[in-house]
């Protein structure tokens, strides 16, 4: 993605490659002590790169680790973008799974009475 962003017109003296991670959390994190270390606490104007069905997480991340950024999204090839955007969908979900669990759950509890409520006056009506 440094070469990407390079490639698309930033200069790469402002281009700073975190490679010790292992995943976009510890990316993001890693980049935060990197970023303060050479811009200070808040002296930096932050985008990050990555492919553009992964931009949505890796930005709540980047809130996560706490830091403003926007991100750049390089093109991704047709035939992978459904793969990817199901992994990214599912993905997120589990990053929130109680939250969504419990969303579902409501959402399933008002079916079965609206069901229920609909049948009773169905039977009621007869």
């Amino acid at each position: 993605m440094a070469d990407y962003a390079i490639a698309h017109g930033w200069d790469k003296d402002l281009v700073i490659l975190e490679d010790k991670s292992r995943n976009t959390l510890q990316n993001m994190q890693f980049s935060k002590a990197i970023i303060q270390n050479d811009y200070g606490q808040n002296n930096a104007y932050i985008k990050f790169f990555s492919n553009n069905y992964h931009i949505f997480r890796a930005g709540l991340y980047a809130k996560m680790a706490g830091i403003a950024a926007n991100g750049i999204g390089a093109a991704t090839k047709f035939y992978f973008l459904p793969n990817a955007l199901i992994r990214e969908f599912v993905a997120v979900f589990l990053m929130n799974k109680k939250r969504h669990l419990i969303v579902i759950g409501l959402i399933m509890v008002l079916t079965l009475l609206l069901v229920a409520v609909t049948i009773y006056t169905n039977i009621m009506s007869h």
